[in-house]
């Protein structure tokens, strides 16, 4: 663990080649402040409520359903009310970094929680400054540059929350986005989204070695910090349209309808015997769909076609916000092992996606972890079940769909 004064600003007080490096850079900051102001890497903070000079709140959707059974072996279990609020702040004379779009005034990085993980959103280097127009305020849409691809993340912790901020009516004129150099394609088409549909003229972005001066900054801090599921009715009502958008002319005929999504093309959370499942699959008429090997628009396309999706937990899930209201989404963990250590990084997102949206949402458990990337194994009876739920209801075929009741 780390030493007493880094604790609570190195995610789960780890030591890793990121928070060494991080650490470092900060002594070295202490013992020469001229690095300090060459590195734009702070030694104190500021909570970011304390210097907002203005503040408009945006309360997502309230959550009342029972947490399924499955959650509560993992240990996942929320703070009630399942309820958070979007404060978009405005701030001025602020310096924001490119690295992951840290924000700084007077010297002092402004935290967004009490435990701020600092060291994801500080590098130590030089950076070249530059000095963004006063003529209007500029929204803060930079990203940790490891978390660009990140679909989940990029949709739920900054579109979401500008796109109620633009529909709440208290946006008065369209800000000037603030975003990362050499974007994700889903960035890309996102922000294009945004042009198009708010009128949105000014894009700016920074890489990783520069800074700009802000006169005035708008920036988005939820409240509680998680679960980010959660949304703005707002942004909720703008989904579909944005799915569209996203999806283009993609779409094709013979898309199916049930998805099995695999993360065999990931690092983590393998399916260590999906190969032998496959017959499994074929045979509820699902077919196995590697997200990584698809454009952004297919990926989405995909899912706003897609009655039923069954999938390993992890981030591809996140596309269940383009499915529409019903479909049915059927997630599998693996299960706590014989020492009681449950899946790392597992959260209820996406049953809380389910529910805002309303779709017909399952928690299953396989086995349990076999190996340092979580890689575990699904029983077939087990998928076959949560295939059989997936698939009740759903057609297969034209003639299903046109038969009468």
């Amino acid at each position: 663990m780390v030493s007493f004064q880094y604790k609570g600003r190195i995610h789960r007080g780890k030591f890793t080649a990121r928070s060494v490096r991080y650490m470092l850079s900060d002594q070295a900051a202490r013992l020469f402040p001229t690095l300090q102001r060459r590195w734009l890497l702070p030694v104190e903070s500021r909570p970011i409520r304390e210097v907002a000079v203005d503040d408009v709140a945006l309360p997502s959707v309230h959550v009342e359903a029972a947490l399924p059974d499955a959650y509560r072996t993992l240990r996942l279990i929320p703070s009630t009310p399942l309820q958070l609020t979007d404060h978009i702040y405005t701030l001025e004379d602020v310096v924001v970094t490119g690295w992951a779009g840290a924000m700084i005034k007077d010297g002092l990085l402004l935290t967004v929680r009490p435990q701020h993980n600092w060291v994801s959103g500080l590098r130590a280097r030089p950076h070249r400054m530059r000095a963004l127009s006063a003529e209007r305020p500029w929204f803060n849409l930079m990203t940790p540059v490891p978390a660009r691809g990140h679909i989940f993340h990029w949709l739920c912790n900054y579109i979401l929350p500008l796109i109620a901020f633009l529909e709440s009516g208290q946006a008065g004129r369209a800000p000037g986005l603030l975003v990362n150099a050499n974007p994700s394609p889903f960035q890309e088409r996102t922000v294009a989204y945004l042009k198009e549909r708010y009128g949105i003229d000014a894009v700016e972005a920074l890489g990783p070695d520069e800074a700009a001066t802000v006169p005035r900054l708008l920036a988005d801090v939820p409240v509680p910090h998680n679960p980010r599921g959660l949304q703005s009715p707002l942004a909720l009502a703008r989904l579909d349209d944005l799915g569209r958008f996203v999806a283009g002319g993609s779409a094709r005929p013979d898309d199916p309808k049930r998805l099995y999504i695999s993360r065999n093309d990931a690092r983590l959370r393998r399916v260590l015997n999906e190969d032998d499942l496959l017959p499994v699959l074929k045979s509820f008429g699902f077919e196995r769909v590697l997200l990584g090997k698809l454009p952004i628009e297919r990926q989405v396309a995909l899912f706003r076609n897609a009655e039923a999706v069954v999938a390993p937990h992890g981030a591809g899930l996140a596309h269940i916000a383009w499915a529409k209201p019903g479909a049915k989404v059927r997630e599998l963990f693996p299960d706590v092992d014989a020492r009681g250590r449950r899946v790392g990084n597992a959260t209820f997102n996406f049953w809380l996606m389910s529910q805002l949206i309303g779709h017909d949402y399952s928690a299953h458990l396989a086995g349990p972890i076999e190996n340092s990337a979580d890689g575990f194994v699904i029983g077939e009876d087990l998928l076959a079940a949560a295939l059989a739920s997936a698939s009740a209801a759903v057609p297969t075929s034209e003639s299903e769909r046109t038969a009468p009741a």
